[in-house]
């Protein structure tokens, strides 16, 4: 079961925005122009030029960055897969992204006097220190949290009901479950075959400048891709494979320099992504037939809700 080796994840970062929305300004402005007051909105950067903070702002890209690289997409409400066997990695990273977070929070609120100072000539009339919360409410606005949930299964549902629309419902659940798996899956997919063709378009450009991360991005891939694979896709497993073998032994460099190495990995990466393509359409072709309901579904659904007794 997906709920034994896999489970879902969130993260939560919050940052001082360091904009206020100055309703005065924008009476203002709206009267001078006979405009309604809801015609526009003047809001105030408070700070300018406070690089703890973008220093902290950095630092949460990179933990979603990271969050997002080990996990596959699941609701749009922030939870993404996990699979099990990355759960300690992911739990000692956040460890040290906070770490390096409150660390930052710490820098941050040691200049911020001294950039409040700083942007006071520049706002000039629209300066007001009201705008700024003081230090101690200034920190509990900023925070990184990691939060972990087990994967709903239709066994779980426990309502009083019929037991017909119980049975229906826990049907719903797990179909929606195998419905994330397979945007999951789809997710692993295209990185893999973005990736490769990535590759294919730098190859053919050699005029270009060729980074280490040509090779590198795609060996970083298929060493993570396989713990991600949490169908086990097999198919999915073996372009990995034949990606590590083909196209990670040699260097960036390596492919700079020599012109018919160059063009031999240009020729298998491109080999790797013509066969993806045509194994994504045969994927797609058969999802969809997956999803059209045959009459006797549909009636046996319509049977189903139409006799259930209400529940008591």
């Amino acid at each position: 079961m997906i709920q034994e080796r896999a489970m879902l994840a969130a993260v939560h970062i919050s940052i001082w925005t360091a904009v206020k929305h100055d309703r005065g300004v924008s009476r203002d402005v709206a009267e001078r122009n006979g405009a309604h007051q809801s015609a526009g909105r003047y809001n105030k950067q408070l700070l300018r030029g406070a690089d703890k903070l973008d220093q902290l702002r950095t630092l949460a890209g990179q933990v979603r960055q990271y969050f997002y690289k080990i996990t596959l997409p699941w609701t749009d409400e922030g939870y993404r897969l996990l699979p099990g066997n990355l759960y300690f990695d992911l739990t000692a990273r956040m460890r040290e992204f906070e770490a390096q977070f409150e660390q930052g929070v710490d820098a941050f609120l040691q200049v911020y006097p001294q950039y409040i100072e700083q942007v006071r000539p520049e706002l000039n009339g629209l300066f007001r220190e009201e705008d700024y919360p003081t230090a101690e409410r200034l920190r509990r606005k900023f925070g990184v949290k990691l939060e972990v949930l087990p994967i709903p299964s239709g066994n779980d549902f426990r309502v009083q009901m019929s037991a017909e629309e119980q049975a229906r419902v826990a049907r719903e659940i797990d179909s929606n479950v195998r419905q994330s798996l397979v945007r999951g899956t789809e997710d692993l997919w295209k990185r893999l075959r973005d990736v490769v063709s990535h590759m294919v378009d730098r190859l053919n450009e050699p005029e270009f400048r060729f980074h280490a991360t040509l090779v590198t991005n795609i060996f970083d891939l298929v060493e993570l891709l396989p713990k991600l694979n949490v169908t086990g896709d097999p198919e999915l497993n073996r372009f990995a494979e034949e990606a590590r073998q083909k196209l990670c032994t040699y260097t960036a460099q390596d492919l700079k320099k020599h012109e018919l190495l160059r063009l031999a990995t240009a020729s298998d990466a491109a080999g790797i992504v013509s066969r993806m393509d045509e194994a994504i359409r045969s994927r797609e072709v058969e999802q969809t037939e997956e999803m059209i309901p045959s009459v006797e579904s549909i009636l046996d659904h319509m049977s189903a809700y139409m006799e259930a007794p209400a529940a008591a």
